[in-house]
């Protein structure tokens, strides 16, 4: 999820393709201040982009429901067959 957030944010420059450059962007937050204030802030910026979003709301919410259901299921089947 955190990756589609960063896209959404138009914030690329922080998403690794491996471990080491993971590890290389977080000594880089860590370090430069100047950096992860202007991340910060284009994050800031561009929230809207991210919480305005009803799509992306409403198909985690389908998600969790289509869990919820599934586990209910199994639970009731797996009563009956006790």
């Amino acid at each position: 999820m955190a990756y589609s957030f960063l896209k959404m944010l138009g914030v690329r420059d922080t998403i690794a393709q491996n471990e080491k450059e993971y590890i290389d962007i977080a000594v880089k937050l860590g370090l430069d201040s100047e950096w992860r204030r202007g991340i910060a802030q284009r994050m800031s910026q561009r929230h809207d982009r991210l919480f305005d979003d009803k799509i992306c709301v409403t198909a985690l919410e389908s998600f969790y429901q289509q869990i919820v259901r599934e586990r209910l299921e199994r639970d009731l089947c797996n009563d009956r067959i006790k």
